[in-house]
């Protein structure tokens, strides 16, 4: 009998939100209000149920998010039932722009023939001021997630667009680009947003309190966001681990592959998400665990996978494996967190960028993490790891 992988994922009720959930989600319908807090504080859940309450009340509004893979989560935790009006933000600004202006973005030269073009955002400036007529768009309402992941151009064009009303989550410590993106204070100065219409969220609801000591010690402390506070301890919550595969004395790859099925066998209905850090290790990984076959109680979990232009998407609603790259994890959440080949991350000339992306994917951990290398000398990496055997245990 084909075992039952069901997986909980949805919003939470009004109810469950605590004080500071509930003030955010409660702001006047319009206006300009940002929301800011670290991860697992709710900022997705409060953005979501404001977009729900808009579409409630008949309002015209759109969700805005960083890339296609947290748009159709998002989508999932909003109910494939109901209407849902949101776009990846690049998407849904290149078809306003050309809407507004018939004619495309401009956009810069691709970093590879046949690449994605980035958009020329001092070139849509201009254009975009030499407008005669700003069109009123007090009637439309903008939610946007991730929003430092957005460029201050992106607001400022927005604003010159006559967009009035924005709801913006966000958090300066999880940013994926920092010379690209916005901070917490070019998002207030462009919406023109006052002190008293932005909210900190600062209780974790996601991590157990090993995992959140775990991102704590690779939190880029910027006091633009709040580090979010502690959750109480809970006696069976597991500790970190890190494992080494792949040299002498030290396991194999088939077998790291087939403790992960047999982890995924014992919570059925439980996600695990797999992030490694490039796609040459992703495809490495997907081979493993589809040529493994251990011993298992149920039949072997599915395994699913993730890379940008991807037209079938992943069941976020579903237990089993999913393995995907580390820029694609933002905002996501998962039962069970393994980062692998930790050692293989490229930390070029930003050790900082580097220990801001160990704070991002440690945090997408519900229950647990498990850290995996494959044993090659790296000292930005090896420097970035705590010594502390209760927060990292070496195995």
């Amino acid at each position: 009998m084909p075992v039952d992988r069901t997986r909980r994922f949805s919003l939470p009720g009004i109810h469950d939100l605590n004080k500071d959930q509930d003030e955010a989600l409660a702001l006047p319908v319009e206006g300009q209000y940002l929301i800011v807090g670290g991860p697992g504080t709710g900022k997705s859940v409060v953005a979501l149920l404001r977009a729900r309450r808009l579409n409630e009340a008949k309002r015209t509004y759109g969700t805005l998010v960083y890339n296609q893979l947290l748009h159709h989560s998002n989508r999932h935790l909003f109910g494939n039932d109901k209407p849902f009006s949101a776009m990846t933000w690049d998407s849904w600004f290149r078809r306003h722009f050309k809407r507004r202006l018939s004619t495309d973005v401009p956009t810069l030269e691709p970093d590879y023939p046949g690449g994605y073009c980035p958009i020329d955002w001092e070139a849509v400036e201009q254009q975009v001021q030499s407008l005669e007529v700003i069109e009123n768009q007090s009637d439309k309402f903008l939610v946007i997630d991730e929003g430092q992941d957005m460029p201050p151009a992106f607001y400022r064009t927005l604003i010159h667009l006559g967009f009035e009303n924005f709801y913006v989550a966000a958090d300066q410590n999880q940013q994926i680009h920092p010379d690209k993106c916005s901070s917490r204070q070019d998002i207030e100065n462009s919406l023109a947003i006052e002190p008293d219409e932005t909210l900190e969220l600062k209780t974790n609801y996601r991590n157990t309190r090993p995992i959140a000591l775990l991102a704590q010690h690779f939190y880029p402390a910027d006091p633009a966001s709040p580090r979010p506070d502690l959750p109480d301890l809970i006696p069976a919550a597991a500790t970190p681990e890190l494992w080494t595969y792949g040299t002498a004395n030290t396991a194999t790859l088939a077998e790291i592959a087939d403790k992960i099925l047999q982890l995924s066998d014992r919570s059925p209905r439980k996600l695990i998400g797999i992030i490694p850090p490039n796609n040459k290790a992703r495809v490495k990984f997907i081979n493993a665990l589809n040529n493994a076959n251990p011993a298992l109680d149920n039949e072997k979990p599915p395994i699913q996978t993730f890379v940008s232009g991807q037209r079938v998407f992943p069941n976020f609603g579903q237990g089993g494996l999913m393995i995907i790259n580390a820029q694609s994890c933002k905002g996501l959440e998962f039962d069970t967190v393994i980062l692998a080949d930790i050692d293989q991350h490229q930390p070029k000339r930003d050790p900082y960028a580097l220990k801001a992306r160990f704070y991002v994917m440690v945090a997408r951990a519900r229950e647990q993490v498990m850290l995996l290398r494959t044993g090659s000398v790296c000292p930005v990496v090896d420097g970035l790891l705590p010594t502390d055997p209760s927060i990292l245990a070496r195995k």
